[in-house]
């Protein structure tokens, strides 16, 4: 590329982004508005209050944090039952190893 080219698309980046920026600036068409405006009357009032809703989902929380714990420590202790029967099968084994008589044909 040479200079006049390089200068050429410079000028035609600069051109672009300076008509997308005033266009984002132009200002929105003057309709109903989109702000929030409070609702009036009876159908404004909240019906449940939400301390009852946070305490509820507290409580639900905690009881599924309750139930996990509950299958994570059965299951602990079902692997340390496990454990301890399968230590006890190789100590049984291993005195077997050390009763029997060695083959006649190794030493």
């Amino acid at each position: 590329m040479n200079r006049h080219s390089v200068r050429a698309l410079g000028a035609l980046v600069l051109v672009l982004s300076l008509g997308v920026c005033a266009t984002a600036q132009e200002r929105p068409p003057q309709g109903p508005s989109m702000a929030f405006q409070p609702g009036l009357g009876e159908g404004a009032r909240e019906r449940i209050p939400g301390g009852r809703l946070v305490v509820g989902a507290y409580a639900a929380a905690l009881a599924l944090l309750g139930v996990y714990v509950a299958v994570v420590a059965r299951k602990a202790s079902q692997l340390g039952d496990e454990l301890t029967r399968l230590e006890d099968d190789l100590e049984r084994h291993r005195a077997r190893q050390e009763e029997a008589p060695a083959p006649e044909g190794k030493k």
